[in-house]
């Protein structure tokens, strides 16, 4: 088997790999916590794993420390995937192909492997990235702050503001807010939601056709409820992405 790993700024997300199907396994917060109880969290395996593909944007002190308790674990080395000129069918729109980020080039390849073209490929995590995808080949993407990292900004970095940080939502549903942190929360969620809009109208408009938008990542949920496009819910993209470079690996 091969265990797949998902490694984003706040979390982690396992998939394993068993033969052609790839099948989610669980999900941890590693932010501030030791690794191996992150592992534990997870409900990885005990045995049985020959082979570790991870994807990981976190830093390369959790990498290393990431790399370590799996080494410990199964007696394995972890491979980190980077972003290359092609692979998956997929080509890279950067001139430097290695500096797209892992977790968007495994995302590409797993919307490509799912046959959605054109496509606008969005992960609403720590950053909010947007990628453009159509007959396999990237068409450049956007990035800004994620939701909470907006929210985050606004708090943090604004005196009058902070205090409000740990106030109660009032929950309601109208655009507009009647108090001063609900109008941040959903502020910072309009704003996510309007970056997609705006690039899926881009895309529709240089391909004279308008692509499906692809969503994955901790908000994905909370964007998803602005928006009136034709969206997939893709939890598990990344890992998918994963899944079809380790059988590529398998073939070669």
């Amino acid at each position: 088997m091969t265990l797949l790993l998902d490694v984003g700024n706040s979390r982690i997300k396992a998939g394993l790999l068993k033969g052609a199907a790839m099948e989610p396994l669980g999900r941890a917060e590693h932010r501030g916590a030791e690794m191996s109880s992150v592992i534990e969290e997870l409900g990885l395996p005990d045995g049985g794993v020959s082979r570790i593909l991870a994807c990981c944007v976190a830093g390369t002190e959790v990498r290393d420390a990431l790399a370590m308790a799996l080494r410990a674990r199964y007696g394995v080395m972890t491979g980190f995937i980077g972003a290359k000129r092609e692979a998956c069918g997929v080509l890279n729109a950067y001139p430097e192909p290695g500096r797209l980020g892992a977790d968007r080039w495994a995302a590409l390849i797993g919307a490509h492997a799912r046959g959605l073209s054109p496509a606008c490929i969005v992960d609403a995590g720590s950053a909010l990235t947007v990628d453009g995808l159509a007959d396999g080949a990237h068409l450049g993407g956007l990035i800004i702050p994620g939701v909470e990292m907006m929210q985050q900004a606004l708090f943090e970095k604004t005196g009058d503001l902070r205090s409000l940080s740990q106030a109660p939502l009032s929950g309601g549903q109208e655009l507009f807010a009647n108090d001063t942190r609900e109008a941040i929360v959903r502020g910072s969620l309009v704003a996510a939601a309007s970056v997609v809009r705006e690039a899926r109208r881009e895309l529709a408009r240089r391909l004279g056709r308008g692509p499906v938008v692809v969503l994955s990542g901790g908000d994905a949920e909370r964007v998803l409820a602005l928006l009136d496009e034709e969206v997939i819910h893709a939890p598990h993209l990344i890992l998918e992405g994963l899944a079809q470079l380790a059988l590529q690996e398998q073939v070669a």
